[in-house]
């Protein structure tokens, strides 16, 4: 179909995560031909469950899903973790009738890179988790470096602080990026373009009160309550950890349908892998050339994810 865009979705089963593949259940221009679950900001097993079920309930049952194993260098916080557990009981998710997506045959490394190699044309890749799966394809699997039309990517800090809060760490890396410093820089160091979403523009959508309780005038619609209640449950974060939530996986997915609302800025930046700055991304001239969204207008976002999730 012209105009529509084959993508491979690689989330790590945060609420943003799921949130974000809600959105692309929803894009008309958004053709998804697989999804990849990270073992990172989840648990893995309830993860893939709320990925079947959410495109079970979006009519999407034939969308494979793949189970990711290979770890990463530093774990997520189990506390953060544990949220997939309490998705996977949502009332709206266990409905009576089918509402579970295909099960892919391989682990997702391994099932990313078949997915890839098998597309009549090249894919975008929307990582709204860390790069593993991908690095992994491109260091076992370098023909896919020209089945990738574009990867899309939810990580990265480059003149904010980073939201890493761990004994050792000087607090400078996004955490998509610190789980696995090595992937990251292994896909910078590839030729695939990479479109970036640090928390420089992240941090701009902040999840109000006021946007989560405007899901409540659309109560009764199954996609429209998911993400009103997805929405109330990222509560409490900026009380527990100094940090507020955002939009950070939904703002990079609101790219795929919305690119104009962002402002874009080319940047050669790589990833620090070692010390106590690791995953740390920064400026350097020798590095890469990333495109890298700046700034957005808010009241957009907003009003775009309403609109797409109630519509």
């Amino acid at each position: 179909m012209s105009g529509v865009r084959a993508v491979i979705h690689d989330h790590d089963g945060g609420l943003d995560d799921i949130l974000a593949l809600l959105l692309l259940t929803r894009y008309d221009n958004v053709a998804l031909r697989g999804v990849a679950v990270t073992p990172a900001d989840c648990l893995p097993v309830p993860a893939v469950s709320v990925t079947r079920k959410v495109l079970g309930m979006t009519g999407l049952t034939g969308v494979p899903v793949a189970t990711g194993e290979l770890p990463g260098r530093n774990p997520f916080p189990l506390e953060w973790r544990i949220d997939a557990l309490r998705m996977d009981a949502l009332p709206v998710l266990n409905r009576p009738g089918p509402l579970a997506g295909e099960p892919a045959g391989l682990p997702a490394h391994r099932q990313l890179a078949a997915w890839l190699l098998a597309a009549e044309a090249p894919v975008t890749v929307l990582a709204t988790g860390p790069m593993t799966n991908l690095a992994w394809c491109l260091d076992r699997c370098p023909e896919v470096e020209s089945k990738i039309a574009e990867v899309v990517f939810m990580g990265g800090a480059l003149d904010v602080p980073g939201n890493v809060d761990q004994p050792g760490h000087d607090g400078s890396a996004e955490w998509n990026i610190y789980w696995d410093p090595d992937a990251a820089q292994r896909v910078f160091d590839s030729g695939v373009p990479v479109t970036m979403f640090p928390l420089d523009v992240t941090d701009l959508v902040p999840i109000t009160g006021e946007f989560a309780r405007a899901f409540g005038g659309h109560y009764g619609d199954p996609v429209s309550d998911l993400a009103g209640t997805l929405l109330a449950m990222t509560f409490g974060t900026l009380e527990t950890t100094g940090m507020p939530y955002c939009g950070w996986d939904t703002l990079t997915t609101s790219y795929l349908a919305a690119p104009g609302m962002f402002e874009f800025e080319t940047v050669r930046c790589r990833v620090i892998t070692t010390g106590h700055g690791q995953g740390r991304t920064v400026r350097d001239d020798t590095g890469r050339p990333v495109k890298c969204a700046r700034t957005v207008d808010p009241d957009h976002f907003y009003k775009h994810c309403l609109a797409v999730l109630t519509g």
